[in-house]
């Protein structure tokens, strides 16, 4: 199923590349990060790997899948455990994005 999601954003990511430069990269990752960190960061990785981009222009594409997925992690959080729930996951999930510097 990994393979299937990398394969899927890997493809997704370059064409909106090629279509809408920069921007389509981070809304590709934008959209994959609400879904999984990883495969947009691997994404960044290969086209940074190719050539296509420089290591600079993977930044954005990373730190938009990052804040997706942290978000969405806080709206299940909030939905499926309630407002206490949510309020004492945020500071924990802050913390793990602070620990990946």
């Amino acid at each position: 199923m990994l393979a299937l999601t990398l394969s899927g954003v890997l493809v997704l990511s370059a064409g909106l590349r090629e279509a809408f430069g920069e921007i389509g990269l981070v809304v590709s990752a934008s959209a994959a990060g609400l879904a999984d960190t990883h495969s947009p960061a691997v994404a960044a990785a290969t086209l940074v790997a190719s050539g296509k981009i420089n290591s600079a222009d993977a930044i954005a594409p990373v730190l938009a899948a990052l804040s997706t997925n942290t978000l969405s992690k806080i709206i299940v959080g909030w939905v499926s455990g309630g407002r206490s729930f949510g309020l004492r996951l945020i500071p924990d999930l802050q913390r793990a994005i602070r620990s990946r510097r």
